[in-house]
């Protein structure tokens, strides 16, 4: 673990350490800052324990939904991918096809011409 690093959430310091470093840290605990102060803003929220609640349950929906859509995008990727592998496996048999043939070859010259 890194040296831990005190950031301010809420108005309350809290000492954190983590592996992902400082900068990680200030960031996270910034969004978390951000997401609390926007429930509490709202003014029907009491306590800092709801507003944490509320934020965590907030960031969670944030994160299942970009799961979500990463997933949609990764499966998308993999049905290129394989119209692609499919695409170039056609291509690829077609060029063969192609070179079988001999590229220069005889004429055969109809008689008048």
């Amino acid at each position: 673990m890194g040296q831990p690093v005190d950031v301010v959430i809420m108005g309350q310091v809290f000492s954190v350490t983590s592996e992902d470093g400082e900068e990680h840290i200030r960031q996270v605990a910034s969004y978390v800052d951000e997401k609390m102060r926007e429930i509490a803003a709202g003014g029907k929220v009491v306590s800092s324990f709801t507003a944490a609640v509320l934020a965590a349950l907030n960031i969670a929906s944030e994160c299942q939904k970009l799961q979500r859509k990463f997933e949609e995008i990764d499966a998308s990727i993999d049905r290129l991918t394989a119209r692609l592998d499919a695409a170039v496996g056609a291509k690829e048999t077609s060029t063969e096809r192609a070179t079988d043939r001999p590229a220069y070859r005889e004429e055969r010259r109809r008689p008048g011409r």
